[in-house]
Order: structure tokens, then C-alpha cells, then sequence
């Protein structure tokens, strides 16, 4: 049985377009699994400053991923911005989605427990909200570290699958020394790359 050249042409044509074909689509998922900045790159680009907040340290910390501590000049109000993978998964960019409440609710938890041997610090959760414009889901906690009448927001994200948590505290005060809204809001753009 022969074969003639013009069946032979199309067998090859046909495997080179399917060759094509496998290649375009694992360029396709490269391109999109590289395009998520590293958290070295993450941390390079955050700004000196933010919403009346100033840059300090920068750290990689085990469990923690990128830790970036902020505080306003007089340091009157102090902030953080952690940026972390998604324990099993990818986190969600939807301030809605239950990933996001229960990632507030864990960073809640954690903060509102009293550090070992400090019992002179107390906070409890006022109130709950969600800021789709900014893409955040926010905790509000009010206390008190000794005396000093506190208030906390807890605010959490996604950026690139990871998890954006931003935790702003500030005396209890009319008006307040910060806006912590503007802080959380302003981070997480930064660590989207916005």
C-alpha cells in the first residue's frame, strides 16, 4: 500500500498543528501561573508611604509570608500588611466570599486572645463589614491595652490567590489619628499592583 505525498504532507501538517496546539495552551498556563509576583517582588513594590502611614520593617517570616509594618509619623496608629498563600487553595479577590469572612474571623481570633502574660489587653469584635469598593471584608474591634481605651480593624483581601491581611490599631479618639479604611484600602491596591 502507497501513500501518496499529498496524504503524507496532511498527516504532518495535522500532528504539527496538534504540536502547536499543546504548546500554545502550556504557554498559556505559564503565562498565567508566572504573572503572580513573588513575595520578594510584592514587597519591592509596596510604597514608602500609605494613607499618612510610613514604611518600617519588611520581613519574611515563616507561616506569615510577607510582614510590611507601617505606623503614622507621631506613631499614634501602627499597621500591618501580611500577605500569605491560601491554605489549600487559591484566596478568592470577592471581599464576599466565605474564604474571606473566615480568614477575618481566624485573624480575629487570634488577635483577640490575650498574648501570654498579658492580660491588660482586651478587644472584642463590634461590628463586621464589608467594603466591595476596596475589596475588603473588616473587622472592628474596640478595647483597651492597660487603660488606654484602643480601637483594631482587622481587614482581609485577596491579591493574586494569596490572602491580604491589614491590621490598623489606634487610641480610641474623636477623631480618630488615622484612617484606617483608607490604610487597608491602599495596601491592598499596592499589593495587587495597583
Amino acid at each position: 500500500m502507497r501513500i501518496g505525498a499529498s496524504a503524507v504532507a496532511q498527516a504532518i501538517g495535522a500532528r504539527a498543528l496538534l504540536l502547536l496546539g499543546v504548546l500554545s495552551v502550556g504557554a498559556c498556563a505559564a503565562v498565567e501561573f508566572g504573572e503572580r509576583p513573588g513575595l520578594d517582588a510584592v514587597g519591592a513594590r509596596m510604597p514608602a508611604q500609605l494613607a499618612g502611614f510610613q514604611l518600617g520593617e519588611a520581613a519574611r517570616r515563616s507561616g506569615a509570608g510577607l510582614v510590611l509594618d507601617y505606623a503614622t509619623p507621631d506613631r499614634r496608629a501602627v499597621g500591618s500588611v501580611q500577605v500569605h498563600d491560601a491554605p489549600g487553595g487559591s484566596a478568592p479577590s470577592d471581599p464576599a466570599a466565605p474564604e474571606i469572612d473566615r480568614a477575618v474571623t481566624a485573624a480575629v481570633a487570634e488577635v483577640a486572645e490575650a498574648p501570654q502574660g498579658r492580660t491588660g489587653r482586651r478587644l472584642a469584635e463590634r461590628e463586621r463589614v464589608t467594603l466591595r469598593e476596596a475589596g475588603l471584608r473588616c473587622a472592628i474591634l474596640t478595647g483597651a491595652f492597660g487603660r488606654a481605651p484602643v480601637t483594631r480593624n482587622v481587614c482581609v483581601g485577596g491579591a493574586d490567590g494569596r490572602f491580604v491581611t491589614v491590621h490598623v490599631t489606634m487610641a480610641d479618639s474623636r477623631p480618630p489619628p488615622a484612617d484606617a479604611t483608607a490604610f487597608a484600602a491602599a495596601a491592598l491596591r499596592a499589593v495587587r499592583g495597583g
